[in-house]
């Protein structure tokens, strides 16, 4: 186990002492997400019903594609449901994972263990004593991360079948890449003079300093 220092630079060499370390900092610098403004979406999309997405709709058969996905290799969530065991088992949790999942959906809740998570505080770099060169990663519910998956599908397959989503979108897009950006980007420019100013987030980071 790696020696932390406190605030006053004294060695922290207890477990719970170094687990409080770890999140008195992730939770100095945890953002809180703004919900109450949301953007709304552009007046054809609001108007037009037939591109509403009223709801998830799936099959058995989309779960079944999920569990086929998993790789055993990754760590558990906080309910202690480990990869394998559910690959393992895949032929016969299935119809009940549509189940629960379907209700989740219907009563608009999850349970209450999707919602916890093992944070691990994963080494960056620098001094490996100082909680600040470290990053939280959540390991949260191998089910629940099934079910994201389930309704990122139905959304993406909407949104790209309604073509809800701007050719100019190549980030998170199956098929897109930067090099996809970067490409298209080239094919405008090429031929006609053209001003470009390209900012790296080190340089936004020290405009934001000074």
């Amino acid at each position: 186990m790696t020696t932390l220092l406190n605030e006053h630079g004294n060695k922290l060499s207890d477990d719970i002492d170094i687990a409080q370390s770890f999140n008195t900092y992730f939770a100095s610098v945890f953002t809180q997400e703004d919900t109450k403004n949301i953007p709304k979406p552009v007046d054809v999309f609001v108007n037009s019903d037939d591109k509403k997405l009223i709801d998830i709709s799936f099959t058995q058969h989309d779960i079944d594609v999920q569990l086929a996905k998993l790789r055993i290799d990754k760590a558990d969530g906080a309910d202690g449901l480990c990869p394998r065991l559910l690959s393992e088992t895949k032929q016969e949790i299935s119809y009940p994972l549509f189940i629960l999942f379907r209700q989740s959906l219907d009563e608009a809740s999850v349970p209450d263990d999707w919602k916890c998570a093992n944070v691990c505080p994963i080494f960056k770099k620098g001094n490996r004593s100082s909680p600040e060169n470290y990053r939280p990663v959540s390991l949260t519910s191998q089910i629940c991360k099934i079910f994201e998956a389930v309704i990122r599908d139905a959304v993406v397959q909407h949104m790209e079948s309604n073509c809800l989503i701007n050719d100019s979108q190549h980030g998170f897009r199956k098929g897109y890449s930067c090099l996809t950006n970067i490409l298209t980007f080239l094919d405008k420019v090429t031929g006609s003079p053209v001003d470009a100013a390209f900012f790296t987030a080190r340089a936004i980071a020290l405009q934001a300093l000074y």
